[in-house]
């Protein structure tokens, strides 16, 4: 397979996928299609495992929602075993590196999974998509993202991506472009007569500008979210809205474990403990330890997480959490020089170790 190999079609990006898909379901190379569709009800959307073609005209490839977050849909298809029939999921990067991160943790199984990805321009809050102004919002796009996506940098996906639709990119395209990452890719595409095949342009190349304008909205991002000076506090102050319902971590594609520490007797202040403190101090905030479930959240999440944003989409008081796991993330990452989402091959900084380490931040 030639570098840089694309495919190239006349038809909309949804039209040339949704035939695209059609073929693999219609000739057996998949047994069923992974993406989103619309529901009966106006402005909401769901994933769906699709095994009918006549099913495939309600898909929505790369429609600028993220309901859920894919990687978490996915890994319920694949946590208990790999996935016996070939399935092509249609994924976001973001979730592509969510995925790859829960496959390391034993969430779920790249194995006969066929991912079609894009260069992606981001999506919008659930929310905005339920308003009687929902056109508009579509309409400036790019002024409507959640700001996680403004700031992302990882917008191209990795080696995972057997397919990658350009989607976003410094120019808009006449046409719809797929490049071709894999051989299994370049074989499907040998099979879709409809379709040119060419030699097409490196992605960093025409994404360069798109990538220095999410760089800058990252700084500003890294700068402000929360103020360097306030440390700590600035971080009580921006939690202490929490109202304890948990729905970051319910949505959050990382958080996997079964019981999480903080619905544990360890963690739970009994009915006792919260009278007597209440005593010693006059009063005491009920539910109690919502700040501690944020920061001990923080600490878990931050070296693996990807900035999806989809803390923030959920939370009904408006903690910019997406914002404060990403400064978070981006500290620690880079001190443990971990990149999440990468490479299935690359072993979680938190289960590996290293006699000589963080020694500049260390005794």
């Amino acid at each position: 397979m030639a570098e840089n190999s694309v495919l190239i079609s006349d038809a909309s990006m949804q039209d040339t996928l949704r035939y695209i898909l059609h073929h693999l379901l219609e000739t057996g190379e998949v047994d069923s299609v992974f993406g989103l569709r619309g529901t009966k009800q106006e402005g909401r959307y769901c994933y769906s495992l699709i095994s009918d073609p006549s099913m495939l005209n309600e898909i929505l490839p790369f429609y600028p929602v993220m309901p859920i977050q894919g990687a978490r849909a996915l890994s319920e298809l694949t946590i208990t075993k790999p996935l016996d029939r070939p399935v092509a999921a249609l994924l976001r990067p973001c979730e592509i590196r969510a995925f790859v991160e829960n496959v390391k943790q034993s969430q779920g199984n790249l194995q006969n999974i066929f991912v079609i990805s894009c260069t992606c321009p981001g999506v919008i809050p659930a929310r905005e998509l339920l308003t009687e102004d929902r056109q508009n919002v579509l309409k400036n796009h790019d002024e409507n993202i959640r700001s996680a996506c403004k700031a992302c940098t990882e917008f191209i996906p990795g080696q995972q991506a057997d397919m990658i639709v350009l989607t976003a990119s410094d120019k808009p395209q006449d046409e719809t472009i797929i490049y071709l990452q894999t051989e299994k890719a370049a074989e499907i595409a040998e099979t879709l007569d409809s379709y040119k095949l060419e030699t097409g342009l490196p992605l960093d190349k025409i994404t360069s500008e798109l990538l220095k304008t999410r760089k800058k909205a990252l700084e500003h991002l890294l700068g402000t979210i929360p103020p360097v000076a306030e440390g700590l506090q600035s971080l009580v102050s921006l939690f202490s809205a929490c109202i304890g319902c948990r729905g970051c971590r319910e949505v959050c594609p990382l958080c996997s474990c079964i019981l999480c520490d903080y619905e544990t007797a360890r963690t739970i202040h009994s009915p006792g403990l919260v009278r007597a403190e209440s005593k010693l101090r006059g009063s005491l905030r009920v539910p109690s330890g919502t700040i501690q479930f944020q920061l001990g959240r923080l600490m878990h999440i931050a070296p693996m997480c990807i900035a999806c944003g989809q803390c923030s989409d959920v939370c009904p008081v408006d903690i910019p959490v997406s914002d404060i796991f990403i400064r978070a993330g981006n500290l620690v990452q880079e001190s443990l020089n971990y990149h999440p989402g990468r490479d299935v091959d690359d072993p979680p900084p938190m289960a590996t170790y290293l006699a000589d380490e963080l020694l500049e931040i260390t005794d």
